[in-house]
């Protein structure tokens, strides 16, 4: 393994959720690319440009755990819906969340059941990252239950049992990773906040997803985001203390957007997981100041342990602008570095 993958890590150290910004030219490319206007190797070039800019993105900024953006999928659903047998890509527009019926999406219609077809091909995206990354990395898959609740079930009898059979086709693919290099795995379900009775099962469904896959594991639980905006009315709160029973090394949770209210929840909930506190509100216009963001982290010492603490921003940022995205990094690890000088540590 690469030395900079088991260099030491600082404290507090930084990451993203997965997302960078969606460069506009690369969704014309993609156009372009279905009306065969612009040839495949044209379009993997382009791809791969996006790729390679998201990353010196991330490194730039001084992010010490970067992605390669996700920019190789259509969206964080589609990307794995359309190449997981079952999945019929023709449905119609939905709500998503509970919060504003009018921010919909065209969701797939489960149609048969789900199985794997010819893999999803995230081991081939890693290596390109590895390739080209000087920092740590770690790649963000979508969870069942997010598939699940973004599609029209029209075959199983519950939603469970296609979270359940979607788990078990994820855990060949988080293998897939591991043979690839991959030491590092994060798990995005953005939409338990949205179904708390589901809890126990779904903790079930997580731990049955990742049996077996020998990576550090993490989840990310937000409060939903599209279009900068948030989805669900639920609070962490509902989840817990039962979400402390995944079977995952870290809990990436959004608090910027909420002021820090949910990180009470770990006085409360001690748990010996590290915990991955959002410092950047992703759904704001605004810039954070470094002060800020500082700020934000000294807030978050109060309840939990630096040793076990690492920064993000509180989503993925793909609907944002670059210069904002970029910007917005910048301000976390400067942030990050004021409060690891007052801890006595180097920056």
């Amino acid at each position: 393994m690469p030395s900079h993958q088991s260099a030491a890590l600082p404290l507090l150290p930084t990451t993203v959720i997965g997302s960078y910004s969606l460069p506009k030219w690369l969704e014309l490319a993609r156009e372009l690319g279905a009306t065969q206007v612009l040839a495949a190797d044209h379009l993997t070039e382009a791809v791969d440009n996006a790729v390679r800019s998201a990353i010196k993105d991330q490194e730039a900024a001084g992010v010490d755990i970067i992605t390669d953006g996700e920019l190789r999928r259509e969206t964080m659903v589609n990307f794995f819906s359309m190449r997981i047998h079952g999945f019929d890509m023709s449905g119609r527009l939905k709500p998503i969340g509970d919060l504003d019926p009018s921010i919909q999406m065209p969701d797939p219609i489960v149609k048969d059941k789900v199985r794997r077809d010819q893999g999803l091909g995230m081991d081939a995206h890693f290596r390109f990252l590895k390739q080209f990354a000087a920092h740590r990395t770690k790649v963000c898959v979508t969870g069942p239950q997010m598939l699940a609740k973004r599609a029209t079930n029209e075959y199983y009898a519950s939603d469970r049992e296609l979270v359940f059979d979607l788990a078990d086709i994820l855990n060949v693919e988080l293998k897939g990773l591991v043979e690839a290099g991959c030491d590092f795995i994060q798990i995005d379900e953005p939409v338990w906040v949205g179904y708390p009775q589901d809890i126990p099962w779904l903790v079930e469904s997580f731990n049955r997803l990742v049996s077996g896959v020998k990576a550090k594991i993490a989840l990310h639980v937000c409060y939903g985001n599209y279009q900068l905006k948030r989805l669900f009315k639920g609070e962490y709160g509902q989840l817990f203390p039962t979400i402390l029973d995944v079977n995952a090394d870290q809990l990436s949770l959004e608090f910027a957007v909420s002021d820090g209210v949910g990180l009470e929840l770990f006085k409360q909930y001690p748990s010996d997981k590290e915990i991955v506190v959002g410092v950047i509100d992703v759904k704001a216009m605004e810039v954070e100041s470094p002060d800020v963001v500082a700020r934000r982290i000294r807030q978050a010492l109060e309840y939990i342990p630096a040793q076990k603490m690492y920064i993000s921003p509180d989503c993925g940022m793909k609907f944002m602008p670059r210069d904002r995205a970029f910007a917005k990094l910048c301000a976390m690890v400067e942030g990050t570095r004021i409060v690891r000088a007052e801890l006595g540590e180097p920056g």
